[in-house]
């Protein structure tokens, strides 16, 4: 559920952008807000983030579930990435790498 709604996030992105950033992105984004709907209070209730003053912030599992939630969302947008170069590679022929 989850992991649907994040893949649904990320869709109409521009595939130069890492999935990763979007998801970062997309978690704070979440964490910022009220929740609105079961996604959103999932994602209130399993993960944390904590901000020093500078504006870095680091994204934690507040439970156990939360932080096998982190590594599932972690493994997916790199995984997804990876589709997305498969898919690149798989169009391109040596020639396009010829140096003039």
């Amino acid at each position: 559920m989850i992991i649907k709604a994040f893949s649904e996030y990320i869709k109409p992105f521009n595939s130069e952008i890492p999935s990763l950033l979007l998801l970062t992105r997309w978690l704070k984004e979440n964490l910022s807000k009220n929740p609105e709907n079961n996604v959103e209070r999932i994602i209130h209730n399993e993960i944390g983030i904590l901000k020093n003053k500078r504006g870095v912030f680091l994204l934690i599992g507040k439970t156990k579930s939360g932080k096998v939630l982190l590594e599932a969302l972690n493994e997916f947008s790199l995984s997804y990435d990876q589709h997305k170069f498969s898919k690149w590679i798989h169009n391109v022929k040596a020639s396009d790498f010829k140096e003039e």
